[in-house]
Parts: structure tokens; C-alpha cells; sequence
């Protein structure tokens, strides 16, 4: 348990303080660009999810950034601790910051006087959570935390043109009261993430093996 807290705290000082302040900033500048008082329950759908879903790309995205730089990769590795719990940990810290700071957000507009229900913090975690694992995963696919942004801001672009023709994988389907595409943008958003954790650590063990194969390779020539 001590192990595990220290690699938290560590994150959260060193790797998601920059990401934790966009985060707080885009909450800030929210109410600068939407009116947040008094709002009903359509109105309020909208600043939830078309600003505050988007901390789910800051926090989540760069989950695997810092072992892109090979002297920290390297150094991960010759540790004794577990590369997988360190990736775990990481992303549980993200996914916790993104259901408090929905959460405050929530309790903001409702000193607001809005109108604003569990469903719309549900389901405003729910769009976070799978824009965030959509830049998560793509992260992991290319080991390149700069295109991992890129793929969810496109998808988020996209939803403007589509609409509701995305079906329940609709970003702003609170806007028109319909809620089913949360549970299915949620369940998808689980599953990117837990299989870009595999995937990469995947990688990562491949890397370490062929590191120690070249380490051994002098030896045998001795």
C-alpha cells in the first residue's frame, strides 16, 4: 500500500500537475463562455458536455507520455516495480480527477439554481472517460502522446457535423434528453483503457526483453 501511494504521489507531482491545471482552467473558463445560471436540464447538458467532457483528453491521454523519453523508459524498467501497476495507478488517479472535477463543476451549477441531475454527471463523467481513453488508446497504438489528442478532438469535431447519425456513440445526446448513449460511450470508454493498458504494457515487456537479450549478447561473445 505504501508502495502504491508514493507511485501516486509522485504522478500526481511531478507527470499530472500540468494536465490537472488545464483541467481547472477549462472548469474556469466555462461559465465565461455559457450562461450557468437557472438553467434547465437540456441547458445544463450543454456546457457539461461540450466543455467539461473535454478534461477526460488532458487527463487521460498522456498516461503514457512519460516513458517516451528512453532514459526514463529505461529507468521504469530496471525497477523493480511492476511497469503495469505504475501505468494502473496512473490512469485510476486520472479517472478519480475526472469524477471530482465533474463533480464540483455539477455542484456549481447547482449554486446556479440549474437544473441538474445524477444522469447528467453520469453521464458527463461517461464522455470524459471515452474521450479520454480514445486518446489513451491511440497513444498506446502509435507511442505518441501529441497524435493521442489529436484522434479525440477529430471524433469531437466530427460530432458537430454528424449529430444524433452517430447513434449512441452521439457526444451531445443530453442536448436532445436522450441518455442510452452514456451507458455505451462509458462501457466502450472501459474498455479502451484497459486495453490500451494491456497493449502497452505489452510493449513495454517486449522492450524489456530485447534490452536484456542485448545486455547478454558481450557476455556471450566472452
Amino acid at each position: 500500500m505504501e508502495k502504491i501511494k508514493s507511485i501516486a504521489i509522485f504522478h500526481m507531482k511531478h507527470h499530472a500537475a500540468l494536465s490537472i491545471f488545464v483541467s481547472v482552467t477549462i472548469l474556469i473558463i466555462t461559465p465565461m463562455l455559457f450562461g450557468t445560471a437557472q438553467l434547465d436540464l437540456t441547458e445544463s447538458a450543454v456546457p457539461l458536455e461540450m466543455f467539461v467532457s473535454l478534461i477526460g483528453i488532458v487527463l487521460l491521454t498522456p498516461i503514457f507520455q512519460p516513458e517516451q523519453d528512453d532514459a526514463i523508459r529505461d529507468l521504469v524498467s530496471s525497477k523493480y516495480i511492476s511497469t503495469s501497476l505504475v501505468y494502473f495507478i496512473r490512469t485510476a488517479c486520472a479517472a478519480i480527477m475526472i469524477i471530482l472535477l465533474t463533480g464540483l463543476f455539477v455542484v456549481y451549477l447547482q449554486i446556479q439554481q440549474c437544473n441538474v441531475t445524477v444522469w447528467l454527471y453520469l453521464g458527463t463523467v461517461a464522455n470524459a472517460v471515452f474521450l479520454g481513453a480514445l486518446g489513451m488508446m491511440t497513444a498506446a497504438l502509435t507511442n505518441n502522446t501529441v497524435i493521442g489528442y489529436m484522434i479525440p478532438l477529430v471524433y469531437y469535431a466530427i460530432n458537430y457535423g454528424a449529430g444524433d447519425k452517430l447513434g449512441n456513440y452521439y457526444l451531445f445526446s443530453m442536448h436532445i434528453s436522450h441518455f442510452t448513449p452514456k451507458l455505451w460511450l462509458g462501457m466502450t470508454g472501459g474498455l479502451l483503457i484497459f486495453g490500451a493498458l494491456f497493449m502497452h504494457t505489452d510493449t513495454e515487456r517486449k522492450y524489456v526483453s530485447k534490452a536484456d537479450r542485448w545486455e547478454e549478447k558481450p557476455s556471450l561473445r566472452d
